[in-house]
């Protein structure tokens, strides 16, 4: 299942927009507050929050985190430096 992000409404460009215009979003500022407060209660040390805009079976926009992280990569030390 999907991790929603409260409050976050995407939506296709207007069939006028310029080429430079991919999207639209709407966020609804309590309801993304509340997300974001529950969210950073669980995630404290979060700097970026990535997310994928989706649409549901019904036409409606909506966002969900994208939690993908690349395999085997490894951080490396100052230690691991050979100089």
């Amino acid at each position: 299942m999907d991790d929603m992000i409260g409050g976050i409404y995407p939506k296709p460009k207007h069939d006028n927009a310029p080429s430079f215009v991919i999207g639209k979003a709407s966020i609804n500022v309590a309801q993304f507050r509340e997300w974001m407060q529950g969210y950073l209660k669980e995630n404290p040390d979060t700097e970026w929050i990535n997310m994928d805009m989706k649409v549901s079976k019904a036409g409606k926009g909506y966002a969900v985190i994208d939690n993908w992280k690349p395999e085997g990569k490894s951080q490396k030390s100052s230690e691991d430096i050979p100089f």
